[in-house]
């Protein structure tokens, strides 16, 4: 574990390496548009904590728009993805769903799911006794709201707040040795957003009240903090934790992280996997993974140029 010293000046290369890269990025965008995407595939036996970006096809939007933070989820019998769907002119972010077919591919355009004031990401899925929910970033409200799905795939509900007065993004639920745990980027006094993974524990995932861990922010690092899609298990029941590399921009690369130890003292990961965008498809960014149903997407980004 490097000391406080160390970690310090690591922060500092990365935070000049961001900031040399922005500049860069300036120049690049006046000319184009930075567009997500989508990539999907099938998920390999065997291949939980081992995926291959580079095999995956994309699915591409039309060029007015992008999806980003996929999350898939199948109901009877049929694929469905959620994104976070932005459209160029506009600037705020809505929740989407396009149903996909056998060849992976959308049946038809999105769907627009939630929309709101507000900027809306990461439409985190879960079922949680038999009914399906979801939580949505909205890091700008300075709150973490729960929907309850009343007809799938397109009707949601708000029920209530699971954090309030904290601008976190990128809420991850799951359940560990009897307890519920929310990961989360956060904004916190001198930490940033894309630096960080905050933790809160509670019985349920429905809770109102959210236990902080005591070690928060349980990362600090520009390179491996945010989250990047659902914590899955792998074959051999260990936690796997997808974060992001925003280094030398956000969302340029993706890892994946075992979880050693999580109890309601401690915490301690060690990174197994990372990719960029750029190595493996000449991207410029790849910050999202999602596995479900036997199914592996990703999403990644490209500049388009002027329309």
């Amino acid at each position: 574990m490097p000391d406080r010293f160390t970690r310090a000046v690591r922060r500092l290369r990365q935070k000049h390496a961001l900031a040399i890269c922005k500049r860069r990025d300036r120049h690049a965008e006046r000319n184009g548009w930075p567009q997500w995407f989508l990539l999907i595939g099938h998920d390999e036996p065997g291949a939980t904590a081992l995926p291959d970006p580079a095999r995956l096809t994309p699915i591409l939007p039309p060029p007015d728009r992008f999806w980003a933070d996929p999350f898939l989820w199948r109901r009877d019998g049929q694929l469905y993805v959620f994104v976070e769907e932005l459209l160029r002119d506009r600037g705020v972010g809505c929740i989407s769903v396009l149903q996909l077919g056998p060849d992976l591919q959308p049946i038809g355009p999105a769907r627009v799911v939630i929309e709101e004031s507000r900027h809306l990401s990461y439409p985190f899925l879960f079922d949680y006794r038999g009914e399906l929910f979801m939580v949505p970033e909205s890091a700008r409200s300075r709150r973490v709201d729960l929907y309850r799905c009343t007809g799938f795939p397109d009707r949601w509900v708000r029920q209530h707040s699971l954090l309030t007065d904290i601008e976190a993004a990128d809420a991850t639920l799951f359940e560990h040795n009897g307890h519920w745990w929310l990961f989360c980027a956060a904004r916190v006094g001198r930490v940033r957003m894309n630096e960080s993974l905050f933790a809160f524990s509670a019985d349920s995932p429905l809770s109102r009240h959210w236990t902080p861990h005591p070690a928060n922010p349980l990362v600090r690092d520009f390179s491996c903090g945010r989250p990047a899609g659902r914590v899955i298990q792998s074959a051999d029941g260990r936690l796997i934790r997808p974060s992001q590399d925003c280094v030398p921009r956000y969302g340029y690369g993706l890892g994946l992280n075992r979880i050693e130890t999580l109890t309601p003292e401690r915490f301690s990961e060690h990174r197994i996997w990372h990719a960029t965008g750029e190595s493996v498809g000449g991207w410029r960014a790849m910050h999202h993974l999602d596995r479900h149903a036997d199914r592996l997407i990703m999403d990644a980004q490209r500049l388009l140029p002027e329309l």
